[in-house]
């Protein structure tokens, strides 16, 4: 072994993300010459469940030897290091060197199991008993079994040798190899290993790598991103077959590869032992949470992710009964959110009948009224409700992007419109609440959170602007709770006002509204708009990143609650920060502000134009991916905190998440946990399979992943001609279909936009 290449190999195998570790048990985790787990080998355990790294023994031990184990490890990291029932479900087990596999689904530590061995290997393994004659080998050594408690099926044969001489060694390796070749035993698997210093020779029906790459499978991490560490690796060793590959390591006997079942260095390259090694690779690898499951087996994962969808589905009504009762309380409504915010588009909506009712020389109904006899300005119909949102302000983009080759065009007059356009809404507005009016009633309340949700749109494009338009080359984290950037500091205080004085309307208990403060960010957006108009030096590109067309999770309710679960799940001596993803998570980390005012980093994270956009995202290899290697994070502002809450709108394959939990790590930030708006139904199940896709981790939905309290608005994939997300009838976000259909409905919008493409293809 050339140990200066074996060394560098080594050292490019830790640069690797790891998502779970797969242990020997034997030598690899047990004191010296003992049977007994290492002490530091639990608190290493008991760690990495609290990142929620799932963890497999590979053992040739049976199901008696894996009752010692449990009562090894079970109490103590229970009772000692504080792990939960839930933490100790990421334990998995393959025993008899790969047969079976244990899990757990309960209270009781491994009461399920599945078979890695079909029955035709389990035959074969019976036929090979019958046939190896144990009269020869009754002085040379002792043949133990290790059997289903059940069904009394064997699952390997072993020979214990009674001496360690290589001689009698090799004398029952040549029997046992002539059996199997004589009855074309061929799916039988021979390894040699020790046990309590005496060697043995095992015949079983599987090989550790084989399991542990169907445990990949099964437990559904990225496939080859589980660390394997054993300690015999030699090339007749029993750890052989799952150390053979590049993430491998061997604590103890090494197979002379350079690149592969990889001996431990410290850093003075000197090679460590035992459970010595096993701590310090373990201290040294990158080993970090994967949410995004690549390798998962379809069929078991569909199932799984229903029993989850069901319990979301009845587990937040009993959360959102409290926060609909506010509602009721502070509108005199009945259902609550829903009757106040549209649920497909998330839009302040009043009912028809109400809008009648208010009175005609109410000045905000009078601005959202402006429009001609066909269309409204500044407010949408659907079938039975005014919508606070409008084909000129909220919606522009939508109505009057142009399609140019097929593609989505946001032109540099579609951009100076939309300016103009929300200067004019302004303009009114201000003019209107200079009106001494008394807003004080539950109606003219609903008028002013429309109003304040066009305000919080408009700042939202506009911090996407600056971010995109500034920082378009780069990777960047910045907390816009600090002053490095004045413009978008400016813009996010206006945010914080706008978002907290929706808060107070919704949710606080005889809150009194005072309309000047209302006016006063009105004012200062006014301002802004004013002035960023004048500056704007419109060039003949896309704007479509910049100012986007429509943000499919926009309701500030859902957004708002999504962000208090996570809150008030923490502790006051907690100390983080938190961070939205642009695009999506703009808003979040500011209600979060809202929410708990004592946090300072509220950040903003976003990748650049290099590894930007969906289907880039798809098709980066999440074990190699590292940050760096894309000229890594600019951090711009004072940013205080190493843990982060990492916030936004929606989750579905995994993978962007994944990214930045990667994109973290590699900038020395933890990721304490994310909270995401909505999650994706049964229905999207197809599309997580597609190729170079993921599937979302539900095993950590509610402690990892908190929020999920709302349904992603996708429609179902009934047929896939190709790898398109679209439906039989063109469709993806369901939300998005309602808002053209009302757009349509409003006859104000573009030749050549995506809403009169819709209307053609409704008129076929």
């Amino acid at each position: 072994m050339n140990d200066k290449i074996t060394i560098k190999n080594y050292l490019n195998s830790l640069e690797q993300k790891y998502n779970a570790v797969c242990f020997d048990i034997d030598g690899t985790l047990t004191e010296l010459n003992s049977s007994k787990i290492d002490e530091r080998a639990i608190k290493m355990i008991a760690d990495l469940l609290k990142h929620k790294i799932p963890i497999v023994f590979i053992t040739g031990r049976g199901s008696t030897g894996l009752s010692r184990l449990v009562e090894d490890i079970r109490f103590k990291l229970l009772n000692l290091y504080d792990v939960n029932n839930n933490e100790l479900m990421r334990i998995y087990a393959l025993t008899n060197d790969g047969a079976r596999l244990f899990y757990t689904d309960g209270d009781r530590m491994f009461n399920k199991c599945i078979y890695i061995s079909n029955d035709n290997k389990l035959n074969q393994l019976k036929i090979f008993d019958k046939k190896i004659d144990k009269e020869t080998l009754y002085d040379i050594c002792d043949v133990s079994y290790s059997k289903d408690s059940v069904n009394k099926k064997i699952l390997n044969v072993r020979f214990v040798l009674k001496e360690n001489d290589e001689y009698f060694v090799q004398m029952v390796l040549d029997l046992v190899n002539s059996v199997i070749k004589k009855n074309n035993l061929n799916e039988l698997t021979v390894t040699r290993g020790v046990y309590k210093e005496n060697n043995v020779i095992q015949v079983g029906t599987t090989n550790k790598n084989k399991a542990i790459e169907q445990a990949e499978r099964i437990i559904g991490v990225p496939k080859a991103s589980m660390m394997r560490i054993g300690d015999c690796g030699d090339f007749i060793g029993n750890d052989y077959s799952m150390l053979n590959c590049e993430q491998g390591y061997s604590v103890d006997k090494v197979s002379g590869a350079v690149d592969k079942c990889f001996p431990i260095f410290n850093d003075n390259g000197i090679i460590l032992k035992g459970i010595n090694a096993t701590l310090y690779l373990i201290s040294k690898a990158k080993i970090l949470p994967t949410i995004c499951l690549e390798s998962s087996v379809k069929d078991v994962y569909t199932k799984k992710y229903a029993k989850v969808e069901y319990d979301i589905f009845h587990g937040k009504n009993k959360y959102l009964s409290k926060y609909n009762q506010k509602i009721n309380e502070n509108f005199e409504t009945i259902y609550g959110i829903n009757d106040i915010f549209d649920c497909n588009s998330g839009s302040v909506k009043i009912p028809m009948y109400e809008w009648e009712m208010i009175d005609s020389t109410n000045p905000l109904k009078m601005v959202f009224a402006t429009g001609t006899e066909k269309s409204l300005f500044y407010a949408l119909r659907d079938d039975f409700n005014y919508l606070l949102r409008g084909s000129k302000t909220y919606y522009y983009f939508l109505a009057n992007r142009q399609s140019v080759d097929g593609k989505d065009f946001t032109s540099k007059d579609n951009v100076k419109e939309w300016y103009e356009n929300n200067i004019e809404f302004l303009n009114s507005v201000v003019d209107a609440l200079n009106i001494g009016y008394d807003y004080s009633d539950i109606m003219s309340k609903k008028l002013v959170l429309g109003l304040l949700d066009n305000i919080r749109n408009i700042v939202l494009l506009l911090i996407n602007h600056k971010l995109v338009s500034v920082y378009n080359e780069d990777n960047i984290l910045i907390n816009i709770n600090s002053n490095e950037n004045n413009d978008i500091n400016n813009l996010y205080k206006n945010l914080y006002l706008t978002e907290l004085l929706m808060a107070k309307i919704c949710f606080e208990n005889k809150f009194k509204l005072n309309i000047c403060d209302v006016k006063n960010v009105v004012i200062s957006i006014n301002e802004i708009m004013k002035k960023e108009n004048f500056n704007f030096a419109f060039g003949n590109h896309d704007y479509s990143k910049e100012y986007r067309a429509y943000r499919e999770i926009d309701n500030f309710a859902e957004n708002y609650l999504t962000v208090k679960i996570d809150a008030d799940k923490k502790h006051n001596n907690q100390s983080f920060g938190v961070c939205g993803m642009c695009y999506g998570g703009i808003e979040l980390p500011v209600i979060y502000k809202v929410i708990n005012h004592n946090i300072e980093d509220i950040l903003l994270f976003k990748f650049s134009k290099n590894i930007s956009g969906y289907k880039n995202k798809q098709l980066v290899d999440l074990r190699k991916f590292n940050i760096n290697n894309y000229d890594g994070i600019t951090r711009i502002g004072n940013i205080k905190s190493s843990n982060i809450v990492l916030l936004d709108d929606n989750i579905l394959t995994g993978k962007t998440m994944q990214l930045a939990i990667n994109s973290f790590y590699d900038d020395g930030l933890n990721v304490e946990n994310i909270n995401v708006v909505r999650y994706p139904d049964v229905n999207r199940i197809n599309q997580m399979f597609m190729k170079n896709h993921g599937a979302v981790d539900y095993n950590l939905f509610f402690e990892y992943v908190t929020g999920l309290c709302f349904q992603s608005p996708y429609s179902w994939v009934d047929f896939q001609e190709n790898e398109t997300y679209l439906d039989s009838l063109g469709i993806f976000d369901l939300n998005r279909e309602k808002i053209i259909n009302c757009l349509i409905k409003n006859h104000d919008y573009k030749e050549n936009s995506e809403v009169s493409f819709k209307k053609r293809r409704l008129k076929k």
